[in-house]
């Protein structure tokens, strides 16, 4: 039955149904989408000299179709996943290669098999498999797609760790002379640590010779076990969905997602990377150790320098990468006309230390993480920038979290927000 066919009615006075307008249109869609990915492989797949261009091709086409809304509403798992719409086209190819059983269409379902989830990559293999038997040539490379192994990792970052280039290299067992070659994703931590980019580069030593060259800029590389950059990228791609889903790092990201997910499962079980999160005696601690230091001394006499403190880390903890001490320019920015304007509840004349206990914390930060000074400068010239911006921001009624309307609605009943007494009592 076609896709868009439909059964015979039973009634015994119902007249037959017949394929509507729209579902023949449908079906010719397909049917034109379908034979343009065999062209495609024609002029790419069959002419391929190395296996990774047919894994990156095969992860193209499976990004066609990924992100699409499924029959539920939800969106699809990730590329050619198998409740996702992705899986059911990817399927429905299948079935239409292994029917024509040319040479284009046994390439189409090789590169299929070396990046697709485990179901359809299983269904392209058998596919695959029939068509040989039935004495269709397989391509040179058919052996050696999906079969890259890592080698080493490298991770590199900017002077705060606001970005970081997450640099892995690859090796085909089987290819004879096999340079290697390298898969490298960028990632922002100052959006939740999602992937950004995502391309495949030279062999690892060239790509670490150019990357190196931009050490001079403030760039740092390191070597990274390949578990560590296995949570990396497994964190990132999670914070990818979470976020926004694969659009989110835009067109390279999204045509490399499939290999990725390919490449994430050749390496070793992820080991636990980042920062032991910091409970709340924790958070205490380091706020009475900044209050201790040098950096903090003209703010002793100021009693909301500790809730303000406390709203610091918890911009850095709860909504971002859990490090309170690592602050860039574009942290410290989105703190002062980001988090506390829609998050942050505060007395009017408290809004006018804020700029001064963040300047305080971040210099008391970058000791604690030796940060050059001038880093550190370039971050108290932004906190300087945002200051005649800031309290305007936080008078913007607008932006208000509902939590925040809530909290300023009771500060202007006069009730005491900080009354730990009085919230024990509601509680119960």
């Amino acid at each position: 039955m076609g896709i868009g066919s439909r059964k015979r009615r039973t009634g015994r006075d119902e007249p037959l149904a017949f394929p509507s307008a729209d579902d023949a249109q449908r079906e010719a869609i397909i049917a034109r989408l379908f034979d343009g990915v065999l062209r495609s492989a024609r002029s790419q797949l069959l002419r391929a000299e190395s296996p990774l261009a047919v894994e990156v091709w095969g992860s193209g086409l499976l990004a066609v179709w990924d992100g699409l809304p499924s029959a539920t509403g939800a969106h699809s798992s990730g590329p050619g996943g198998d409740d996702s719409p992705a899986g059911a086209f990817t399927e429905a190819l299948i079935r239409r290669a292994r029917d024509l059983g040319t040479p284009d269409a046994m390439a189409v379902l090789v590169a299929l098999a070396a990046v697709s989830p485990s179901r359809v990559a299983t269904r392209a293999r058998t596919a695959a498999a029939a068509l040989e038997q039935a004495g269709i040539p397989v391509p040179e490379w058919a052996g050696l797609a999906g079969t890259a192994v890592p080698t080493e990792a490298w991770i590199g970052s900017d002077v705060y760790g606001d970005q970081e280039i997450v640099i892995v290299g690859f090796a085909y067992p089987g290819l004879a002379g096999d340079p290697g070659h390298s898969i490298c994703v960028l990632v922002d931590h100052t959006e939740g640590g999602v992937a950004k980019d995502a391309y495949p580069a030279a062999p690892l030593d060239r790509t670490l010779d150019r990357w190196r060259e931009a050490e001079g800029d403030g760039i740092s590389l390191r070597p990274a076990t390949l578990a560590e950059v296995a949570a990396r990228l497994a964190d990132a791609l999670l914070a990818t969905d979470f976020r926004a889903g694969p659009e989110t790092g835009g067109k390279s990201l999204a045509e490399m997602r499939a290999l990725l997910t390919a490449r994430l499962a050749s390496l070793p079980p992820a080991a636990a990377v980042g920062v032991e999160e910091l409970d709340a005696d924790g958070r205490d601690w380091l706020v009475a150790e900044f209050l201790g230091s040098p950096e903090a001394a003209d703010l002793l006499s100021e009693p909301a320098a500790v809730t303000v403190c406390h709203s610091l880390i918890a911009y850095r903890c709860d909504d971002g990468d859990g490090d309170p001490l690592r602050w860039s320019p574009t942290l410290a920015g989105l703190c002062l006309l980001d988090h506390f304007p829609v998050k942050v509840s505060l007395d009017d004349p408290d809004v006018a230390l804020v700029p001064d206990v963040l300047a305080a914390w971040v210099t008391f930060a970058g000791r604690r993480r030796h940060l050059p000074q001038a880093a550190v400068a370039r971050i108290l010239d932004v906190i300087d920038s945002c200051r005649e911006d800031f309290p305007v921001a936080m008078a913007d009624v607008a932006r208000y979290s509902p939590a925040k309307r809530a909290a300023m609605n009771l500060l202007a009943q006069g009730i005491d927000l900080t009354d730990e007494r009085r919230w024990a009592v509601v509680g119960r």
